[in-house]
């Protein structure tokens, strides 16, 4: 058997951050394509806009920096719950994937 997935998508991961002493709750999204920071792709949203709209701004980051807008991103399915409501997965890529 392989060590690796037979199929691979990409992610997003969304999780909530709750009220600090400057800022209200949040969601916070990151797409990650590698170790260094470069390859991180984070958005920020308020709590009321919810953890789909994190994960729609963070692949709209990704898609920012792309040269050829055929091969933009976006959010491909349903969010996964890691914890019963405060981390979500999304898959996300290419439309064709």
């Amino acid at each position: 058997m392989p060590d690796f997935p037979f199929r691979y998508v990409p992610g997003c991961a969304v999780e909530y951050r709750g009220p600090t002493h400057t800022l209200g709750g949040r969601w916070v999204a990151v797409i990650r394509r590698g170790r260094d920071r470069s390859d991180q792709y984070r958005a920020t949203v308020p709590f009321n806009d919810g953890p789909d709209a994190a994960a729609w701004a963070a692949v709209d980051r990704f898609n920012a920096e792309l040269a050829d807008p055929v091969d933009r991103w976006q959010v491909l399915g349903a969010a996964l719950s890691m914890d019963g409501g405060d981390r979500y997965s999304y898959p996300v890529g290419p439309a064709g994937l």
